[in-house]
Formats: C-alpha cells, structure tokens, sequence
C-alpha cells in the first residue's frame, strides 16, 4: 500500500467495467482485486493510486445525480499524447487543454459513471499571491537528494535510460544538462566537462558511486536494460543480509548491470 500519499477510494456502479475503461481511456493499470464476486481493485498511473469499490445497485452515480461531490487529480507528464489516448476512448472532455491561472497544463474530462478527473503537467511556476491567494501558512519544502550522473553523451544517455528503464525525460538544457524521473524517483544527468571537473566513470575507468532501482520485476528490468546496451554486473539473484531494527533478516533478489556510460545500477526487490 502507498503509505506517502492520500489515497483515494473511487465507488463504481460495475467495478470490472470500471477496471476496464480505467485502462483504456486513462492508461491506469492494475495492480489487484480482491473479493468473490470481485468486491475491490487498486490501480495506478505513474504515482497516481487509487482504490476502485463496487457500489450498490441501487446507489446512483454522479452521472445519473447531476453533479459530483469531488475532482481527482493526476499529474501526467505527456498529457497531450494522454489527451488524445482519453479522446480516442471516447471519453466527455469537460476541459480543453489549457493552462491555468496558477501555473498548470491541464485538462478536465468526466469518466464512465460520471466522475471529475483533471489530468495536469507543471507548466511553470507561480506564488500564490500572483494568481489571488492568500497564504495562511509558508511551506516548507523537505530536501531531497538526487543523483547527477556524469556521461560521455547526454543525448544518446536519455534515450538509453528511457528504453532501459522506462525513464521520463522532464526537462532538457541546451544539450548539456537534463532531469528524468523514474517512476517519480529523480534524477539528473550532466554532460562530461573536464574543464569543470566533470568525468564519468567511463573515461576515469571506475566508479565511486552504486545507484539502486527498486522494482516490482527485477528480472524483467535487468533483461531489459541489456537489450537497451548495457552489460551485465551480476545476476539477478537471491541474498539474505542480517540487519538491525524489528527485521533481523532482509531478503532481496538483486542483480546488476553497467549502463554505457559506467555507472554501476543495483536492480532488486526486497522480499521480506
């Protein structure tokens, strides 16, 4: 279960047809259901998480109700290929693509029993004060840390990490710098510039620096990554560690593999 963020329950007059339209027209895919005859579901779509319910038969939906009580929100970063995939499906679009006062490209569009969802992609930055708001309490943001990793050639280092790793680009400056994200965890790339002390451990011939990938198929990713050109480190494998705190023992299945450019990617699960 996601444990970082609001998670919310979707009621759906039949949920397998629910489940269903949910693939088809905003590319959510499932993760499980539950219940004998199916009673339950949970889905995502990048980190967008939601719970599906069966309704009652006899409860009526927001498109027979007239209106809604609530609007979801998805953060989806090709959100014009995302509207036209929407549109094909047939989907009402109650909002054009548009950018929003506070700084959003977004669009509106209503689901199968009637449900609001804006699908959205950060255009640019805005305080709430330039848009009309008034702030009652400051935010303060959590750092966070994010690699950066050195490469020979930073274009040909976005494509490998979009084809081995299901990378997003985010953005991209003149060639020489670029931010992907990986479902949701980022990170950065940088073009080698030895006048500024940048080398990538290709050209250095070692590393200092080990980046673990955590995901659900280990073997699937690594397979993966060697048909996009990288070479395999290790096998996927299984390894028990002993380790302190309420879990005496960790098991992962964990391999290995050295992208082109020499950076070393630990690819594994943990078990339990």
């Amino acid at each position: 279960m996601p444990t970082d963020a609001v998670l919310p329950h979707v009621t759906y007059r039949d949920l397998e047809e629910a489940i269903a339209w949910l693939s088809n027209a905003f590319s959510f895919v499932e993760h499980y259901r539950y219940g004998s005859p199916v009673s339950g579901a949970q889905m995502r779509a990048g980190n967008a998480w939601i719970m599906l319910r069966q309704g009652r038969r006899e409860d009526a939906t927001p498109k027979e109700l007239g209106f809604g009580t609530q609007s979801l929100t998805v953060f989806i970063e090709d959100i014009e290929a995302h509207l036209q995939r929407t549109k094909s499906a047939g989907a009402v679009i109650v909002e054009d693509l548009h950018e929003s006062e506070y700084g959003e490209l977004q669009y509106g569009v209503e689901d199968l029993d009637g449900h609001h969802w804006l699908f959205s992609r950060h255009a640019r930055d805005m305080s709430p004060e330039q848009w009309g708001a008034s702030v009652s309490h400051s935010v303060v943001l959590t750092p966070q840390i994010s690699p950066m990793l050195a490469v020979s050639d930073a274009n040909a280092a976005i494509e490998f990490y979009k084809a081995a790793f299901s990378a997003t680009l985010l953005w991209h400056l003149d060639g020489a710098v670029a931010g992907l994200s990986i479902d949701g965890a980022q990170f950065f790339l940088a073009q080698e510039s030895p006048p500024h002390g940048t080398r990538g451990p290709a050209s250095v011939g070692f590393s200092t620096v080990r980046i673990e990938l955590f995901v659900e198929d280990p073997v699937a990713v690594q397979m993966r990554a060697l048909g996009a050109g990288a070479t395999e480190h290790s096998p996927i494998e299984e390894h028990t560690h002993a380790t302190t705190g309420p879990r005496p023992v960790t098991r992962m299945l964990q391999g290995a593999v050295l992208d082109p450019f020499g950076h070393i990617w630990l690819i594994g699960k943990i078990l339990e």
